[in-house]
């Protein structure tokens, strides 16, 4: 029997909450969702709530979880030689018939493995006999390929049935694996070659049923897509402490440096009716207070004013809090104030990325300036705690001159709304499908440099500011543009010690450093583009009605 009083935080590991869902596991197909990082992290990803009710409505699967633990407990289970296990049923990882990983985070790739070790698991793919491990949440899987059995690419909810049935028909992994190579978004790596041919790479088939090219799969309806309901409450705080309601997915904005708008493309929204339904019944199951209303640009949604407005009626009484996440400047002033002024305890995200207008022309991201001071002197209006700001640096087309715009723009913008500014800078990356793909990102010194520059114009109060690391950064860049060589790379530095990379406490860049050149794997070659083509250009993210750009 555990003590669980050792623990750092023992909630992270004695499952139970409110809603959880047991099943005896006799006679049915078990699935255990994983989370590469802590319980408060894993458990504000609102798709691992969604896989995890959804995969446990069939009633011949058991589907439980399991995160990456912390330090105190990976040394309390390799001190009594025991197995990383479920929150559920506290089963061993390695007693499961698949493991899903969410690969929504690139430096959480080294935790994947630690999870993999902790629990029995054999680390790569050509060495497990019988249990699968999927990989989802994933742009470029090639980093993985090695570690991972089966991807999905794009949206589960609609090919979830699919899944459950070859596995129910089948019983054998290799089997298993070329019927589902054979089904769209599904993508089997040992069924594919994978090489450089003079500055190009190619892609063949090894499976004559296999798909090539992988399309990324999206879900149609979202007023008919599955919604987890009865909202798993937490016994401890995380992250996202509140109900995420999708109102759309998708962006109908095309900002050149964003991956999401071309990866969840095309635009789809959520009836007004379907999210009151959501929100009442979550709240009834629940007790949660908060909800956030969920999409990759909240304003953006035809119907928002009305949504606010019923939101307000229905729960009037009982004073629910709304978040709207990435607010647009304009809908602020065209009269959606008005309505946000009805709801308690309302907090707003603004993705301003460039201070000045001519940099933002460039980068595609449309605000308008006229109506920019006109929303600083609104927000007082708007009884909140704080806004949080978005800023990009590094961008194509950059110039000095931006980065100390930051700190005039950010100084404005306190004065006007006498509100506490949550600042958040980051580095561009160039990711996979955005518009800018194939741009080459800041070596390290001159990301130091306008980080530099950046803070010293910045306000001295009344604002909290976080920096992306450079050299995070980095590495993040390399592992989201990489092939198939990283997964030496990644094998090597796990081995060295490389785990929560993306924490600045446990982050040990020159463990990257060793394992590249151990494994003579020239990191620069991710970084400055100069293949004809990409390591991900056999994914077509193609969808009705509109082609690859």
């Amino acid at each position: 029997m555990v003590d669980w009083v050792i623990f750092k935080k023992p909630q992270r590991y004695i499952g139970n909450e409110w809603n959880v869902i047991k099943k005896d596991h006799y006679g049915r197909i078990k699935i255990c969702l994983c989370y590469p990082d802590l319980y408060e992290v894993g458990m504000s990803n609102l798709g691992i709530r969604i896989i995890y009710a959804l995969f446990n409505s069939f009633s011949n699967v058991v589907c439980e979880r399991a995160f990456m633990p912390d330090q105190d407990f990976c040394d309390f289970l390799k001190r009594n030689k025991l197995k990383l296990f479920s929150l559920e049923t506290k089963t061993p990882l390695s007693d499961f018939e698949v493991l899903g990983f969410n690969f929504n985070y690139e430096l959480n790739y080294t935790n994947f493995l630690a999870m993999l070790s902790l629990g029995g698991v054999e680390l790569k793919s050509a060495f497990r006999k019988d249990l699968i491990v999927l990989g989802g949440g994933i742009v470029n899987p090639e980093g993985l390929t090695e570690f991972v059995d089966v991807f999905f690419l794009g949206e589960f909810e609609d090919k979830a049935f699919k899944f459950i049935d070859t596995l129910q028909r089948y019983k054998d992994k290799e089997e298993r694996l070329k019927v589902l190579a054979e089904y769209e978004g599904f993508y089997v790596p040992k069924f594919y070659d994978f090489y450089l041919k003079g500055n190009k790479y190619i892609f063949e088939k090894r499976y004559r049923y296999a798909k090539l090219p992988i399309k990324r799969v999206y879900v149609k309806d979202m007023d008919k897509v599955y919604v987890p309901i009865n909202w798993l409450t937490p016994h401890t705080e995380i992250v996202h402490d509140r109900v995420q309601v999708e109102i759309a997915r998708g962006c109908p904005n095309r900002c050149f440096f964003c991956q999401a708008n071309r990866l969840y493309f095309p635009y789809r929204q959520r009836s007004v009716d379907c999210i009151i339904d959501i929100i009442k019944r979550t709240y009834d199951s629940s007790g949660y207070e908060n909800f956030s209303l969920l999409a990759l640009s909240a304003s953006n949604y035809s119907n928002i004013k009305e949504l606010i407005e019923k939101v307000s009626e229905c729960f009037g009484k009982d004073k629910i809090g709304i978040s709207l996440p990435s607010l647009r400047i304009e809908d602020i002033v065209d009269n959606l104030y008005r309505y946000l002024t009805k709801i308690k305890k309302v907090s707003a995200t603004f993705a301003i990325e460039s201070a000045t207008s001519r940099l933002r022309e460039r980068i595609n991201k449309n605000i308008d300036m006229k109506k920019l001071w006109e929303t600083a002197k609104i927000l007082r209006s708007l009884n909140l705690r704080h806004i949080k700001l978005y800023f990009m640096f590094g961008l194509p087309y950059e110039e000095d001159e931006d980065l100390v715009a930051i700190g005039r723009f950010v100084n404005e913008i306190r004065k006007e709304s006498k509100l506490r500014i949550n600042l958040s800078i980051n580095t561009f990356i160039p990711k996979p499908f955005s518009h800018f793909q194939n741009m080459p990102i800041d070596k390290e010194e001159e990301i130091e440099r306008k980080r530099k520059l950046i803070l010293e114009n910045l306000p001295k109060y009344g604002i909290r500011v976080t920096f992306s690391n450079p050299k995070r950064s980095i590495l993040e860049a390399i592992i989201s543009r990489a092939d198939r060589n990283l997964c030496k790379v990644l094998l090597r530095a796990f081995n060295l010690g490389a785990y929560f990379d993306s924490y600045p406490e446990k982050f040990n860049y020159r463990i990257w450093e060793r394992a590249f050149v151990e494994e003579n794997v020239d990191k620069y070659m991710y970084l400055e583009n100069s293949r004809d083509n990409f390591s991900w250009s056999y994914i077509s993210i193609e969808s009705d009605g509109e082609k690859n750009i």
